[in-house]
Parts: structure tokens; sequence; C-alpha cells
């Protein structure tokens, strides 16, 4: 098929990651016997005009300037979302479109964008910032996802005026949509409809939905062709009856697919899922001979055609590939239990790359509760969503609300930890994509698949028994955390949570609770395979130090906890929940770790502060580490007092850089060769200050910021004994 191969070249020139691999060897199967040079000059003229299309859109959204002063700003209705006092909408500025934050002055400017007509328009200034790329080890890349939207930049907005409601589109009648939704239903019920409707999902419906998340049902609650083929099959069906011809059928069919593109939020499976249904009904009626996969691939070719930058989300990349499964699995003579069961082992290796996490029984209760889902659930939601302008029995909202409530409880009761297996490599993810096109090739002619099952069990295990050991500097904003993982997961340490620190707010300026350790620190480990921490210590009270704790312990099974001896005091009722985790009370002179040897150096007595910080040194493949905490000068004192001949390599800097840290004494006789400083980008303290960086240079130590640089970190291997420091983000800006 030529518009696989026209994809094949197109993608490479912008879009080198994995789906190129599934796309070329889909290739191999589908081009090893092409021998018509007129396809073959088809297939290059297809993705010569692919990559010019893609180039040019590259550098559209890049070309932005980094000040907009008093520029007309059209407003995206439906994207208007508020969390205390932060404003988030997406907008455009002379044809660029933009992701804006802006903080809300005051209780009045709040309830003047939670009406529900809200302006269109508006006059706006401010600074425009690039999206960062993954600023921990395998972590989310928002420069990627946003690029994929079409979104060019940050716009941090510092005046907003001249507000007008101009005439409304589709994106303010979806906003409209949800408003009414909202006054109608409980937040539950709402945030259900929303998403299974119009496809919105508020800041509730992650809350609501944790339970399907467990069991590997939130697929379920994401439009896709499910929802798309029940719409556009339903209107179909209707439209039949009316003996409409094929032609005409198309043509409304057509409107209404691209007419639900927009209401539901043109999300990347809702796109597939619209185009998928109109290419298949196309060549249905006007009898063109289009296998599945060609038409898969047409759609796939007008997809890239519109998002040339498709393939770097993560949703597109897993609609398309779950899209491609069931359109072989379907051939395969097999029960629908039998292939719910086969769809959830073969979409592991895509689900591993993208979540380092398998939901071992989600097939299970995919199979289970999908006649549920489909014949009751999303009726009863769109039911309901017509409830908000016809009325329509009471009764309804109760049941709908009760079995929401009641699956829920029971999924969270019948939940069973995901398997963490970590984020293979791209060799072992070849490999793995591989094996799926083997097994699918020999189930389609009933062969045997136990070989190809048990290579890929055995490249699987490999992930997280890696040779290579880590210890990671984790970018938590303005806070420490240090990992530490030893070769083939022999043992792992947790040196503080990170955590954030809490100001003083009027109730309207509040913002929605997030555990940042969600974000971070837990998605590092899981895509090394880490599922547990051997040893977690935490080297004083503050909030982000260890304000993290409970949920890195509620999340990850922690076999010991250590304290600095006294500091344990402040933590009394943290630590009468503790269930399953030995606590630890250490001093000076201590050592923690069967393989690895942390020695505690500091202090003798501790009641939580800074000065007062745990402080440790370890040594691994021939380098020294010195992790300091938050001690102040005066406890560095005391440190070079206690210990006078004491080396390092590696210095974690005190306090994030701060001037109370880092004294002269410290630096002189211990000489380091690397100073880590761990703080938040564009902190509201000024850290690290310019007397400390000054320190550093004049002792010729080489700096490292995780507000620059991102993650930091220390990798070598058990076998050859190289290693490297590497950093996440190697060009500053």
């Amino acid at each position: 098929m030529p518009i696989l191969t026209a994809i094949l070249f197109a993608t490479l020139i912008y879009q080198v990651n994995f789906w190129l691999t599934l796309l070329l060897s889909v290739l191999l199967i589908r081009t090893c016997c092409m021998k018509s040079r007129k396809i073959l000059l088809l297939a290059f003229l297809c993705s010569l005009f692919i990559g010019l299309r893609t180039y040019y859109y590259v550098n559209y959204i890049r070309a932005v300037p980094e000040t907009i002063t008093n520029q007309t700003i059209t407003i995206q209705s439906d994207s208007v979302k508020l969390d205390g006092n932060l404003l988030k909408l997406t907008g455009k500025v002379n044809g660029k479109k933009y992701l804006v934050y802006y903080s809300l002055k005051s209780s009045e400017e709040k309830d003047f964008w939670s009406q529900k007509s809200i302006p269109n328009s508006a006059i706006i200034s401010g600074e425009t910032e690039t999206f960062d790329p993954a600023r921990n080890l395998n972590g989310f890349d928002a420069k990627k996802y946003y690029h994929s939207l079409g979104i060019s930049r940050i716009l941090q907005a510092q005046r907003f005026s001249s507000f007008q409601r101009k005439r409304s589109g589709l994106s303010g009648f979806r906003q409209r949509l949800i408003w009414s939704i909202d006054r109608h239903y409980s937040k539950r019920l709402a945030s259900y409809i929303k998403a299974l409707v119009i496809g919105y999902k508020d800041a509730e419906f992650a809350e609501y939905s944790a339970a399907y998340k467990m069991t590997g049902l939130l697929h379920l609650f994401t439009l896709s062709g499910l929802h798309i083929q029940f719409y556009l099959g339903g209107i179909h069906l209707l439209l039949k009856r009316l003996a409409l011809t094929r032609e005409t059928r198309l043509i409304l069919l057509s409107i209404i697919g691209f007419l639900l593109i927009y209401l539901t939020g043109g999300g990347f499976s809702t796109i597939r899922a619209v185009l998928s249904f109109l290419i298949g009904f196309v060549c249905l009626t006007f009898d063109i001979l289009f296998s599945k996969l060609d038409q898969w691939s047409l759609m796939l070719l007008l997809l890239i055609i519109c998002y040339p930058l498709a393939l770097w989300s993560v949703g597109a990349q897993l609609s398309l590939y779950f899209a491609l499964l069931l359109l072989y699995l379907n051939d395969l003579r097999i029960n629908v239990w039998q292939q719910t069961i086969l769809f959830s082992i073969l979409s592991l290796p895509l689900l591993i790359f993208s979540f380092s996490e398998w939901t071992i029984i989600g097939g299970l209760f995919t199979l289970l509760l999908f006649p549920i889902f489909e014949w009751i659930i999303l009726p009863g939601c769109l039911l309901l969503f017509f409830g908000c302008f016809l009325p329509i029995p009471q009764l309804i909202e109760y049941l709908m609300e009760c079995l929401f409530i009641l699956l829920e409880k029971f999924l969270t009761f019948a939940a069973f930890p995901n398997l963490t297996i970590g984020k293979p490599g791209f060799l072992i993810f070849l490999f793995l994509l591989l094996i799926v096109l083997l097994i699918i090739d020999r189930l389609k002619y009933r062969q045997r698949i136990f070989f190809l099952l048990g290579i890929a069990f055995f490249l699987i295990v490999s992930i997280s028994l890696s040779a290579n050991g880590l210890i990671a500097f984790v970018d938590v904003g303005q806070g420490d955390s240090i990992f530490i993982k030893l070769p083939f997961k022999q043992e792992t340490f947790l040196i503080d949570t990170g955590g954030r620190l809490n100001f003083k707010q009027d109730k309207w300026q509040v913002r929605q609770t997030k555990r940042i350790s969600d974000y971070n620190l837990l998605p590092l480990m899981k895509s090394l395979g880490c599922h547990k921490i051997d040893h977690l210590l935490v080297t004083h009270n503050d909030a982000d130090h260890m304000g993290e704790l409970k949920n890195v312990m509620r999340k990850v099974n922690v076999r010991n906890l250590y304290l600095a001896d006294g500091s344990q005091m402040e933590l009394r009722n943290l630590l009468r929940k503790v269930r399953g985790t030995k606590v630890h009370l250490v001093k000076r002179g201590d050592t923690i770790g069967r393989y690895l040897k942390l020695r505690v150096l500091s202090p003798e007595k501790s009641e939580g502060e800074n000065d007062d910080s745990l402080v440790t040194y370890f040594q691994l493949n021939q380098q020294r580490f010195l992790l300091t905490g938050d001690l102040e000068t005066t406890g560095e004192e005391e440190l070079m007092k206690n210990y006078p001949q004491l080396r390092t390599d590696f210095l974690k800097i005190g306090h994030h850089g701060s001037n109370t840290s880092t004294g002269e004494e410290l630096l002189e006789k211990t000489k380091p060769k690397y100073g880590i400083i761990s703080v938040g980008k564009k902190n509201r303290y000024g850290h690290p200050t310019d007397e400390t960086l000054e320190k550093l240079n004049k002792y010729q130590i080489k700096i490292f910021r995780t507000d620059q640089q991102g993650m930091v970190y220390y990798q070598w291997s058990e076998i050859t004994k190289r290693g490297k420091i590497k950093v996440l983000i190697d060009f500053i800006e």
C-alpha cells in the first residue's frame, strides 16, 4: 500500500519515535512483493508532500514573539478552566495558538469567568514561554504534547481588557452545553455525562475515575471508536429507515461526523474514529475495494496531513495502535472472550512504553462490564444529556447516579494492583512489536505461539533487571528528592520525597490539591520498574523535603523508613498510621543499607530543622557522594570538625543554593568536582543566590541545576563499570 510507504518516509523527518517501528513492520509485510514502479513513485510523491507539510507546520508553530502587547485574542470558550485563582484557556493571537495562564486578582473576576456566556474575544498583554521537554527521565514531554495539538507556546497573561462576545461558534456552543450539564446534575453525574457525551473531563473526573483506572476500564470513558460507532451508527440506522439513498446518507453523516469532532473537543481518538467510519462508508457507497488495512492507512494519512505532529501525542499513538490491533484480531476465528484477552496481551508493548505498567485484569473487567457500558451507561448518559433541554423522569437520574456509585465501590473493592514493569528501551520495544505481528500471523494460520510468548516474557522481565545503576537528583520543583537504584534492582533508596510549600490564601484562591509526586517521582520509579523502596530517608521536616511522604508510602511499598533521632516528634500523627514499614531512628555513626552502605554523618540529635538535616555519605563505582539536605553553615562547620578528612566528588548543595548554606570551609575541605542544586524553576526565594554560585565557580566546581537542566543523574554499568553524569535538558535557554 503506497500510503503506508508515504507515511513512513514523512514521519521519519520529524517524528522519529517508536511508531516508526510499527509502521516499518507493517510496511515490510505489505510491500515485500511490491513490484510496480508506479506505486513506488506515487509513494515517494506522497511522502514528499507530507514531509513538506510537516516542515512548514513545525516552522509555523515555532515562529512566535516573546512579548505580546495589546493584541486581540480569540478565546476558545470551551477551553476555559478555573482552578482557585488560576485561569487557564486556549486562544489565538495573530493566527497562533497559545495556552494562556492568568492569575485572577479578585473573587469578582473569578465570578466573571464562571458565568454561562463568557467573552470569546479580548485584548491581552503578556510574556510567552516555550513548553518544557521532559524534566525527569521518561517523564511527560509537554513540548511534544502541545505541539502535536498545534499550540505554539505558553502565554503568561499580565492583563486582559476590552472583553467582547462576538458571534459564538461551536466552541461557545460546547461551553454552554458544559455549563448546562453542571447546572442540571450533581457533580458526579455531571462529570460522567460530560466525559461520555461531549468528551470533556473536568477536575473532579480524576477522583471519580480512580477505580476505573486501577482496573483498566478508563478507556471506556475516552471518546473513541465505540462512542462514535454508537452515535453515527444510530444516526445511520435512522437515516436508513427514512429510505434515504446512500449518497444522501454519506453527505449527512459527513456533516454530522465533523460536527461531532468539534462538539467533543477534537481529540485524536475521536478524529480517528470519525475518519474511519466515513472512509468505510465511502468505500461501501461507491464500491471501492479497499482492504481494512488500506482504509486504516488512508485514515492515518488524512490525520497526518491535518495534524502533522499527531504521532507525538500518546493518545493518538494508543488510539491508532488499538485500531490496528482490532483490525487484525477481527479476522481471526476466535470467540469474543478470547479476542478480549488476546487484545489485552498484544497491547502490552505500547502500554508499558507509555505508562510503564500493565493492568493485569483489565481485559477480564472489560469483558464483564462492556455489556453494561454499551447498553445502559452510554445510552443512559445520552438520555440525561437531552434531559438538560427536555423533561425526563427524575427516576432515571437517580438510578444512573446509584449505578455509578455502585460501580465505583465494586471496582475499588475488586481492584488489583497494576503490574509495574518499567519502560523498555528502543531495541526491546522493537522486538516486542515484531513478536506481536508474528503472533497475529501465526494465529491466523492456527500455529502455536508458546515460543514467541516465552521470548516476550524474557524481554519483559529484563526491563527492570537492568545492569545499569542510577543515582537521580529528581526535578521535584522547589524541593529535594534523590532516588538510588542499584544494578539488577538489588536495592533501592529514596532520600526525601519533595513537596509543595503552602501559603495562606483566601478561600476563592485555593487551587485543587494535586500530589506532585504523582507527576514526577512516582512515574520515574515506575519507568525504572521499581514498585518498592527498600530504604526511605527523610532529612528533616520541611514540606519541600517530606511533603509527599504520605502519598509515596500510600502508592509504593516502603520497607524501611529512617528519621533523624528526635525529628519524629513532629511526625507522630503520620507515624501512627504507618503499616508494614519499619521505622528507624538514626544518628551520626549509623549505617543504612545492605549492598550499598550509606553512612550517617550528622546529626547526633535532631529537632527536624534545616541545621539538623540528615547528612549521608556513600561511594559507588569509585565515586563519592555527599548529601547535605538543608544543612546550614553552622552545621557544615560541625560536620568538618567531626570529619576533617572528608572528601567527595558529588556534593548536593545545601538548602537549594541559599546563601545560608555551602560555606567556603566545606568547599575547600571536601573538594567536590560537581555541585548539584535541586531548586524550583523561577522560585520566589531567588535560589540559588549569586553568592553561592560565585563560591562554586571560585572553587571550579561544575554546577548542575534542576531548574535549568531538569533531572540530573549519574548512571553506570555494573558490567563495564563505566559511569557518566547526565541531564534531561542539554541546552539552557
